[in-house]
């Protein structure tokens, strides 16, 4: 090998045991990387808001503090103007839970009698009895997990640190919004000087593809809330702008969001109304929205998508959940994302580079 070669192969092992590095401590300390995970993303999505103020001769400081006032304002705002229609729905649901509960006993026993199937006992004892087990079983379900909350609330050492958490958050995404640009620049002053532009202009790229992403994907996830509550509300199923709520925000996972629109919204369907037609409306509404948002609101807001083969995504979110929980799902596309990048100029730097276009190793390989 040449020396190049093994300056490379140096470069890249270092590289990796960084990184090896990084994740260990990351999964190590979870709960404190979900905190810092969570106000990085608050400030790297606030960044913008925050220079631009700054850029009206406003100092830092207090342009941090207005554009995290401000979002939490219109997060709170928002809460408060939906939370009255959420409880409204919840509570006009659990009135016609029992009929719903009785009629969705009724169509699982005609299923089970049009069976060919001969039983000594009639189908209706059959699930009247299933049914009747359930019943009885829901106590010892609703103890369970009581315990389970007891168990994680019980003492007041554990509701002092879960409040802690939740007031940091905002603190540390403040600060970090703060010295946002000092970090920044930080990080590429640690890049030699010789290979410094290249990485700086490949990271530049990768900010415009992840800013135009997240911050697209928080915008799509809130029109898609606001079109599937309309919809609802118009087909006339039960929880309309809970299940448009749920399924437009949870959007920011991938599937998840259309998963819960269509399990959620034929069921509150079939029980609701019995019949296929409204089933077939809920499908319907679900199938333009989805249109809609890849066709017209995805391309326009988003920009171009990150690339990423579906199977791909449902991998990482499986990592990202395993490794930080909900907050992994949410971060592992983008993280996805910069990793693909990163890969592909790799690849290329690779192919460029001694490792594999070493003559030396090509003359002693043909001989």
């Amino acid at each position: 090998m040449t020396p190049d070669t093994i300056k490379t192969l140096v470069r890249l092992g270092a590289g990796l045991l960084f990184i090896v590095f990084m994740i260990w401590m990351m999964s190590a300390l979870e709960s404190v990387t979900t905190i810092l995970l969570v106000a990085f993303f608050i400030a790297y999505i606030l960044n913008p808001v925050a220079t631009g103020l700054e850029s009206r001769g406003l100092g830092r400081s207090i342009a941090s503090f207005i554009a995290l006032c401000v979002v939490f304002a219109i997060c709170a705002g928002l809460v408060l103007l939906v939370a009255p229609a959420i409880f409204s729905e919840l509570a006009a649901f659990s009135k016609r839970a029992p009929r719903y509960f009785s009629k969705l006993q009724e169509f699982v026993g005609n299923i089970f009698q049009s069976l060919p199937l001969d039983l000594t006992q009639d189908w209706n004892e059959l699930i009247q009895l299933a049914f009747d087990r359930i019943k009885e079983s829901l106590p010892k379900i609703t103890y369970a997990a009581g315990t389970i909350i007891s168990s994680i609330f019980a003492s007041t050492v554990s509701i002092l640190s879960t409040i802690f958490k939740i007031v940091l958050v905002p603190i540390i995404a403040y600060y970090l919004l703060v010295s946002f640009n000092k970090i920044i620049n930080g990080a590429v002053d640690l890049i030699p000087a010789y290979t410094r532009g290249p990485i700086v202009n490949k990271f530049r790229q990768i900010d415009i593809v992840i800013a135009a992403f997240v911050r697209g994907q928080l915008i799509i996830a809130l029109i898609l809330a606001i079109l599937y509550s309309f919809g609802f509300i118009i087909i006339g199923i039960d929880l309309p702008v809970v299940l448009g709520i749920f399924s437009g925000l949870l959007f920011v996972v991938p599937y998840l969001g259309t998963l819960v629109a269509i399990v959620g919204g034929s069921l509150m369907a079939f029980v609701k109304f019995g019949d296929v037609w409204h089933i077939g409306y809920v499908l319907l509404w679900i199938g333009v929205v989805q249109s809609f948002e890849s066709y017209f609101l995805t391309p326009r807001i988003v920009g171009q998508a990150v690339g990423l083969n579906p199977v791909v995504y449902i991998l990482v979110l499986i990592v990202g959940a395993n490794l930080f929980g909900f907050v992994g799902m949410l971060v592992a596309i983008p993280v996805a994302a910069v990793a693909r990048v990163l890969l592909v100029s790799a690849i290329e730097a690779y192919r460029k580079s001694y490792l594999y276009t070493d003559t030396e190793t090509k003359s002693e390989i043909s001989d």
